[in-house]
């Protein structure tokens, strides 16, 4: 049963980190950055926007404390059926991470609407100095997501040599190259493609973009580190653990999330109190 009890506490700092701590931290880096970058939004709608975001999130903690309650009656029993155990956490991270993604491509299109009303002369200038990757990553860490996708390959294809029921071996390493493809993609879109925001302090860009770039590395290296943890649950006969292994994985990735947000967040109220002109 320990692993029953050692899932219901990691679930329960789900709830706690990613549905009621998470909303607070986004919600105040999302003021900081309107009040430094989007002076032309409006404050009452912007705090009404935010209200609401959190006020959803008040709703999804709710359900979560529900659910929870659901779980443990379930898992009381010895013989407790991990399957729609795992099927709920899976739903249930769905439903908390879909605000924080709506949020956000609101955002960004509240950004897309305020540069075409943005006036000339309140732009600020940008360096057009080309940067490269190992300027916002350390090599090791580069290394490691390169070295750590071979050694996931080669874990497969031996595992699928002697495959076991519910082992899916060639599909999951393809899920995982696409990720790998998308994640570089998406490095050399922030490095070399991505627009420059006229209101942004240079020193705040150069945050946001390390902060892009570490968020996409450290992921990449979280699913490999996940994902082989997982098959080797599967491979030893502990599918009881899976629910807890992915309830502290998201944990975890929400938790980083935040903590770049703190930096960006930082950056943003220092250049609203004293914004200094990027060269």
């Amino acid at each position: 049963m320990i692993e029953a009890y050692a899932f219901l506490a990691a679930f329960s700092m789900q709830i706690l980190v990613v549905s009621m701590l998470h909303p607070v931290w986004f919600t105040k880096f999302a003021r900081a950055k309107g009040e430094a970058q989007l002076p032309g939004w409006d404050r009452n709608f912007r705090e009404r926007f935010l209200n609401l975001y959190r006020a959803v999130n008040i709703g999804i903690t709710v359900f979560g404390l529900v659910l929870l309650g659901w779980l443990f009656n379930h898992m009381r029993s010895p013989d407790w059926d991990v399957g729609p155990v795992t099927l709920l956490l899976r739903g249930y991270i769905v439903v908390q991470v879909l605000p924080f993604v709506i949020v956000s491509l609101i955002g960004a299109w509240v950004k897309k609407n305020a540069l075409k009303r943005s006036p000339p002369e309140v732009k600020r200038t940008v360096r057009l100095q080309r940067r490269g990757l190992f300027d916002f990553v350390s090599p090791l860490t580069v290394f490691l997501a390169v070295v750590g996708y071979f050694l996931f390959a080669a874990f497969v294809i031996y595992i699928q040599q002697h495959p076991f029921p519910g082992f899916s071996g060639y599909r999951l390493l393809r899920a995982v190259t696409l990720i790998y493809a998308v994640n570089a993609f998406g490095v050399y879109w922030v490095l070399y493609r991505r627009k420059r925001w006229p209101l942004e302090t240079s020193a705040y860009r150069m945050h946001a973009v390390g902060v892009q770039i570490k968020i996409v590395f450290y992921t990449s290296i979280a699913v490999i580190v996940f994902l082989s943890l997982n098959v080797t649950l599967l491979l030893l006969d502990m599918q009881r653990w899976v629910p807890f292994a992915l309830s502290v994985y998201f944990v975890l990735i929400m938790l980083f999330t935040s903590v770049m947000l703190f930096a960006l967040r930082r950056q943003a109220e220092a250049d609203r109190l004293g914004p200094s002109p990027a060269s």
